[in-house]
C-alpha cells in the first residue's frame, strides 16, 4: 500500500489513554500522522475492515477483545489477513511469544519501550523509513 517515501498508516490499538497517547507521540515523531485509534480489539477490529492500513499496533491485554483475539480474527478474515500485526505488552514470557507467533504476529514490543525498538519493528514490517 505504500511506499518507502510515504508514510504507513497506522491502526493503534491500546485501552490505557496514557498509553496510547505516547505511542502517538511516538509515531508523529517519526513523521507518522496517518493514526486510526481504537481503545478494544472489536473496534479495532470493525474499524480495519472499513478503513485499510499498513500496519497494527496493539496492545495485548484488553477487553472484551484481547490484542491476541483480535489478531487471529484478522488472520482468519481474507480481507485483512495479509496486514502486518505489531504485539504490544508488558508480557515478555516466551509462552506469550510462543502464542502470538503461532497466531501469526509480525512483530512484539515488550514494555516499556522506545523510539528506536518501535521504529525497527516498523521498518521490518512495513516499505518505510523514517524522515531524517
Amino acid at each position: 500500500m505504500n511506499t518507502p517515501s510515504s508514510q504507513p498508516r497506522i491502526m493503534l490499538v491500546e485501552d490505557i489513554p496514557a498509553m496510547r497517547l505516547l505511542v502517538r507521540q511516538m509515531l508523529r515523531s517519526l513523521g507518522i500522522d496517518q493514526i486510526i485509534e481504537a481503545n478494544d480489539g472489536s473496534t479495532a477490529l470493525q474499524l480495519v475492515r472499513a478503513q485499510p492500513v499498513d500496519v497494527v499496533l496493539s496492545d495485548w491485554n484488553m477487553i472484551p477483545m484481547t490484542g491476541l483475539q483480535l489478531l487471529m480474527a484478522m488472520r482468519e478474515d481474507p480481507a485483512t489477513s495479509h496486514i502486518p500485526f505489531i504485539m504490544i505488552t508488558g508480557e515478555g514470557s516466551m509462552e506469550h511469544v510462543q502464542r502470538a507467533r503461532s497466531a501469526g504476529v509480525n512483530g512484539y514490543l515488550i514494555k516499556p519501550f522506545g523510539l528506536d525498538a518501535l521504529t525497527r519493528q516498523l521498518t521490518k514490517v512495513v516499505r518505510w523509513r523514517p524522515a531524517a
